[in-house]
């Protein structure tokens, strides 16, 4: 009854759309990472793993930015107040493109130490800190999507920025560029990304401007980076440091676990994008938005529960079907890093409904959750089933504290 009544709402049909769409995409995502576990074998894969880590590092801002956008555009009231959307859109980009140059000169001078500590070539390094300017640029026009609720152009952007990732990496690759091939291939990918999302954008882009001031932005964006920045820390930092503590080929294989866990984590964020600014405009209109995350948390659940049930009973299928018999070694671990990850998508979606009402003003806190994984895993790494029973421990802590934080007054 209570699924019947959340698809039958506007949150049911916006997270129908963006579901969908979400999950068209990280299927393409996760093919992309299936053909390259294959061309690349496990030695070259674990380290296109770890610098699409160093991605996700690099794009925490982008979460924090969309969110923030999709916020105030959901505030302003995109219908009636088109020119003060075109006016953040512009002005974010501005921003976007010197903030983006300016952290790829620095990551630059640091690519070099990056590398070293990594164990990866240093042009490698350099060419992924390219994709710092879409990192900046790409979530600033998909935040006006989300906050215009155009949840099927936003699910469209993403899917056609994967579909052109696939077929220029899996090309160049094929040509003998190995993972400069398959990095090329994101930066193209991503770079379409960002036209594509202009392009859905383009009723707002033929308006004119009007100058907009926003209140406490500063305050509320410095939260939104810290939060947003240590779910990305939490999601990519198992990965970096087992490219310290393993060996090449078992980092390729504990990307396989960790890979396919992730798909929990990216096959359930699309329902956390659908209730962001809905909560927000239920906050803003002073009305209660907890009952909407409370469905929210159970859906998600669900799908979680679901998810890891399925590592559970068939791992070998799994990784078989979708890497190969080459990383089958490793199947009987895969259920700790399906609930790993499991709990890090609904500490994901406590810390999004706590952003969009307000209640994330202790953020700096999840700070000592890094800390945390970053001392369980340096302790518990002698091999991969402590390595993710530590990893797991440390996100299910981070769920707790992620709850607290949301009831603090």
């Amino acid at each position: 009854m209570i699924f019947k009544k959340v698809f039958s709402s506007e949150f049911g049909k916006g997270a129908i759309i963006l579901f969908v769409l979400f999950n068209i995409y990280n299927a393409l995502n996760f093919l992309f990472h299936f053909i390259m576990g294959r061309m690349l074998g496990p030695e070259d894969y674990g380290t296109l793993v770890v610098l699409m880590s160093l991605v996700y590092l690099y794009s925490f801002p982008s979460h924090a930015i969309q969110n923030l956008l999709s916020k105030y555009t959901s505030k302003i009231n995109p219908i009636k107040n088109a020119s003060k959307i075109k006016y953040l859109l512009t002005k974010g980009l501005e921003k976007g493109i010197f903030w983006g140059f300016v952290a790829f000169l620095v990551l630059s001078l640091f690519s070099f130490l990056i590398g070293s500590f990594l164990r990866v070539n240093i042009w490698l390094i350099i060419l992924t800190n390219l994709l710092v300017f879409s990192s900046l640029n790409v979530p600033i026009v998909r935040g006006i999507l989300q906050g215009r609720k155009k949840f099927k152009e936003l699910g469209l952007s993403h899917v056609f920025e994967s579909m052109i990732k696939i077929i220029f990496a899996v090309s160049l690759v094929f040509l003998g560029m190995k993972i400069f091939g398959a990095i090329l291939g994101v930066l193209i990918g991503t770079s379409s990304g960002l036209l594509f999302s202009l392009y859905f954008n383009k009723e707002i882009l033929k308006k004119g401007k009007k100058e907009v001031h926003l209140k406490g932005v500063t305050l509320e964006s410095t939260n939104y980076l810290l939060a947003t920045g240590v779910i990305m820390l939490m999601f990519s930092l198992d990965i970096l440091l087992a490219k310290r503590f393993f060996e090449p080929s078992l980092v390729g294989k504990y990307s396989v676990l960790s890979m396919i866990g992730k798909m929990i984590f990216f096959g359930t964020i699309a329902i956390s994008k659908v209730m962001f600014p809905l909560t927000s405009e239920k906050n803003e209109s002073k009305k209660n938005s907890y009952p909407l995350f409370k469905k929210t948390l159970i859906l998600m659940a669900g799908i979680c529960s679901i998810s890891v049930f399925v590592c559970f009973i068939a791992p070998e299928l799994l990784i078989s079907l979708f890497y190969g018999k080459e990383y089958l070694d490793v199947a009987q671990y895969l259920v700790y890093s399906a609930i790993a990850l499991s709990f890090l998508s609904l500490t994901n979606t406590t810390i999004y409904y706590g952003l969009s009402i307000d209640k994330m003003k202790k953020s700096y806190l999840l700070i000592s959750f890094v800390i945390l994984e970053i001392v369980l895993l340096s302790i518990f790494n002698d091999g991969l089933k402590e390595y993710l029973i530590a990893l797991l421990v440390s996100n299910i802590i981070m769920f707790g504290g992620a709850l607290c934080l949301l009831k603090y007054k």
